[in-house]
């Protein structure tokens, strides 16, 4: 449960209390035989609250303590709403602790409870007559579908917000993976590949440690993933001191010349920006790699005012950027850039690419600062 809901249960019902027990000395100063037995019942609604909800014993949040709370809670309501039907208003208290407290489908037994109470408040000024009985069983039916049906509604979103939420973190795990694992994985055989092929022992040994340094910070990496905390590149550094020895350890490994500019301040972006641009720009570094047989490659890191961008430009053998994202988009290309346009627009960015064959490849991120 969100901390300030927490707080607003456990402030409101005496707020609230106090304020109709204010108002009922007021009314009923003059008939203190009338007033006593009222500041009683509140006294005693105010004590239950305390002593089941309040206050930090071990067993209050056992489900027959729950239990025997939400019915003596609905108990009093009643009992002060049959003295005056003000009491009512108390019913928005009692029908917070039976939305909160009781698990679905057990608490349309206190909401529909709640819902009785509210209807004979509502419907106190009627007569005794079988007009007045027909007209209070209408409304106490009335707050019994209505409060029951705000139940399953609120049940109903629970659960949607539940399977967004479930599918929001596979789709961000399929992306770490991408981002950590496969990028891993491919640097990994191509330097074992080049091990096998070296024409000496030290050849062979400089790209088998950079086999096994790969190696490392992938499960490095793997770990941070799964646990959601920040890529190991930004534990200790700026963005902009991250996006430097990223290119560096990439340049080292490739053997592609990289330069790393950086205009603004990044201090003050958010983490979630500084993630989606730190992995745009290892993507980028990826792609290259793999597929333009690039001799350079520059990062542009520009924060301003209203936005920060990230511009990977390399002078490699280029693409049709246009057939590339139909094919990403439709599955029959490779999911780096449906990854780095998710991230982005997770982060609300957005991805441009810009290449043409022959002529090099411009990929560029702009996200809020």
């Amino acid at each position: 449960m969100d901390s300030r809901w927490r707080t607003v249960l456990s402030v409101a019902p005496y707020v609230v209390l106090g304020l109709l027990a204010g108002f009922a000395v007021l009314t009923e100063a003059r008939q203190p035989e009338r007033l006593l037995p009222t500041l009683a019942l509140c006294a005693a609604y105010g004590l239950w609250v305390l002593v089941l909800r309040t206050l930090p014993f071990r067993w209050r949040d056992r489900p027959a303590v729950i239990a025997v709370f939400l019915a003596g809670a609905i108990v009093l309501n009643l009992l002060l709403v049959l003295r005056e039907g003000t009491f009512g208003f108390l019913a928005v208290a009692t029908f917070s602790f039976a939305y909160s407290l009781a698990a679905w489908p057990w608490e349309l037994i206190p909401v529909a409870g709640t819902a009785v109470v509210a209807g004979i408040a509502q419907s106190s000024g009627f007569r005794a007559d079988p007009a007045g009985i027909a007209g209070t069983a209408a409304v106490i039916l009335l707050n019994v579908v209505v409060m029951c049906g705000l139940s399953f509604g609120l049940h109903r979103a629970e659960l949607t917000m539940h399977r967004t939420a479930v599918q929001d973190e596979r789709a961000r795990l399929a992306r770490e993976i991408h981002d950590t694992l496969a990028q891993g994985f491919t640097g990994i055989i191509t330097q074992l590949q080049a091990a096998e092929q070296a024409a000496d022992d030290g050849a062979r040994r400089r790209h088998t440690d950079a086999a096994l340094t790969l190696a490392r910070d992938g499960l490095a990496e793997a770990r941070r993933s799964v646990q959601a905390l920040r890529p190991a590149a930004l534990e200790q550094t700026s963005l902009a001191d991250a996006l430097s020895g990223v290119a560096r350890s990439w340049s080292t490994r490739t053997g592609i010349a990289t330069t790393v500019t950086a205009a603004g301040d990044a201090r003050g972006l958010p983490t979630e920006t500084e993630v989606a641009l730190l992995r745009m720009a290892q993507e980028a570094l990826a792609n290259v790699e793999k597929h333009a047989a690039a001799t350079r490659v520059t990062l542009a890191l520009r924060v301003g005012p209203a936005t920060a961008s990230l511009e990977v430009r390399d002078d490699g053998r280029g693409f049709d950027a246009v057939d590339r994202l139909r094919g990403a988009a439709d599955g029959s290309g490779g999911y780096g850039l449906i990854a780095m346009r998710e991230r982005l627009e997770a982060a609300a960015g957005a991805l441009m690419v810009d290449s043409r064959p022959g002529r090099g490849t411009v990929v560029r991120a702009e996200v809020p600062a």
